[in-house]
């Protein structure tokens, strides 16, 4: 077998196009011996952490990458190969959101100068710039583009993407690109643009694409892919249709061994609380835990030890961005409370961040932190939800919105959803929906459905294979991240609703 790698991939995570799982993909990678797999999912990186530890579980190193849309319209796919390239397509994706309206990314092409470094740069599918450009021989605009390609990629880090899916000219637009990848000296390199595991997976991506313009299938011809040819094919598959150019194979594993990016977990990067100086955070925590009106012998007695734990585990600066937020809260009356193994802390009742004096109830410190775990605690703070808008507000004021943010969340499939968008791809009435729905109720029951049409099970079936897909972003209930480093350098950020 042809060894080679598929460096552009999209999973259901590219909300409404992509129309595989990643275990869906890491299998069929897997059964066609790929040592590696790239995920270039449309404008996000949602799947990072997911991917990589499904990839681990497979043997195969997972490859972080996402195909751009630049605001011109134009597709370049980028890939990571160390931090730096993680960071950068971080700021790509971050500045592409922003750029746009909610749901949509648009990329200034300019913002790629000085955010390539650590990133591999190909070309694009048809939808790329310097594709059309060939395809309608545009010879100037094809050699300006490439010319500023290459001035922004590091040496040997921007590659020609050719794609063939048995589609009319797609052999006259590989010997093009191969052309003029020979003129510039540039590499090349084969890939599929995947958007499903198998083959036979291609309707549920066209009744996707429907579901996403919000048209139905029989006035879709337009913006359909073509054929069915957008799966994760083998080596031996690809080379029958390279051929000619056995480079854009081979191409795919150098690329693969030149990324080597891996996700790391590490101890939390909060801001720093802001102290007078010479005053450490270890001081003024201590500070605020003996001004506190709780404070008794007793409880001090507790608290030298606990304040050790803290310090030796680099909590401090912990306690006082929680103490901070629980005390704008309840400056503002508005209702606060820890609750969970925080309870068991001293420290947190004396800083009011907990309402239970642990000592009284017997409660073991130990529960909470300890020498022997190398965990950093949770702190668990109910916030009064009418009002929680206003501190949610006052950490963005404290911290700034570029080291802040809401966490989302994946609003995903359900039984209900999913008849609701299918039947609207196949232009149905209500009252067929309604009749789907029922047919679905009694295949679940196991009820004979001899006389139900072929077209209605049909659909059921597409159903089936939605559920758990993600459709939406929304913003979760209670989750919020702050941090020390830019949010986009970490993660990448976008717009929700207004707060």
């Amino acid at each position: 077998m042809i060894e080679y790698v598929e460096l552009h991939c999209h999973s259901n995570y590219s909300l409404l196009d992509g129309a595989s799982t990643i275990p869906d993909l890491l299998i069929q990678a897997s059964q066609l011996s790929m040592s590696a797999l790239a995920l270039t999912d449309y404008d996000n990186i949602h799947s990072a952490v997911s991917f990589q530890k499904q990839a681990e579980t497979f043997g195969i190193k997972p490859i972080f990458g996402s195909e751009l849309t630049l605001d011109s319209g134009y597709h370049p796919t980028l890939l990571v190969q160390n931090q730096q390239g993680w960071e950068n397509l971080c700021y790509l994706i971050t500045q592409a959101q922003h750029n746009a309206d909610k749901g949509e990314a648009f990329l200034d092409r300019n913002c790629l100068i000085d955010h390539t470094a650590g990133l591999i740069g190909l070309s694009g599918c048809r939808q790329s710039d310097i594709s059309s450009f060939a395809i309608h021989q545009q010879y100037d605009k094809l050699e300006n583009t490439i010319g500023w390609y290459m001035d922004v990629f590091e040496k040997d880090n921007f590659y020609i993407e050719l794609q063939h899916h048995q589609q009319p000219e797609d052999s006259e637009l590989v010997d093009a690109l191969v052309s003029v990848a020979n003129q510039h000296n540039l590499p090349y390199v084969a890939t599929n643009n995947v958007h499903y595991a198998h083959q036979d997976q291609h309707r549920l991506q066209d009744i996707l694409t429907c579901i996403r313009h919000n048209i139905t299938l029989d006035t879709a011809s337009q913006i359909l892919r073509p054929n069915s040819e957008f799966y994760l094919k083998s080596g031996d598959e690809i080379m029958r249709l390279f051929c000619e150019y056995p480079d854009a194979i081979h191409n795919t594993v150098h690329i693969a061994d030149q990324c080597n990016f891996k996700l790391t977990s590490q101890l939390q990067s909060l801001p720093q609380y802001p102290l007078s100086d010479g005053l450490t955070a270890g001081d003024f925590l201590k500070q605020l835990c003996l001004a506190s009106d709780r404070c008794t012998p007793k409880l001090e007695a507790r608290l030298d030890y606990e304040l050790g734990i803290i310090n030796e585990a680099k909590l401090d600066n912990y306690f006082l961005v929680v103490w901070d937020i629980v005390h704008f809260t309840r400056q503002q009356g508005i209702g606060c409370q820890g609750r969970g193994s925080a309870a068991n802390s001293v420290v947190a009742y004396l800083l009011y961040i907990t309402p239970i004096d642990p000592l009284e109830h017997d409660l073991v410190f130990e529960r909470f932190l300890s020498r022997e775990r190398d965990l950093t605690p949770d702190i668990d703070i109910d916030f009064d939800s009418v009002r929680r808008d206003e501190f949610i507000q006052y950490i963005y004021n404290r911290y700034g919105r570029e080291y802040a943010a809401m966490v989302c969340t994946f609003i995903t499939y359900c039984t209900k959803s999913a008849i609701r968008d299918i039947a609207k791809a196949f232009g149905m009435a209500s009252a067929e929906s309604t009749l789907m729905s029922d047919t679905w109720e009694r295949q679940k029951d196991k009820t004979p459905l001899l006389q139900e049409s072929p077209m209605i099970l049909q659909m059921i079936g597409f159903c089936q294979q939605l559920l758990g897909f993600p459709r939406h972003l929304g913003i979760h209930n209670g989750g919020m991240v702050i941090t020390e480093a830019l949010l986009s350098n970490r993660v990448p950020t976008e717009p929700g609703r207004k707060l």
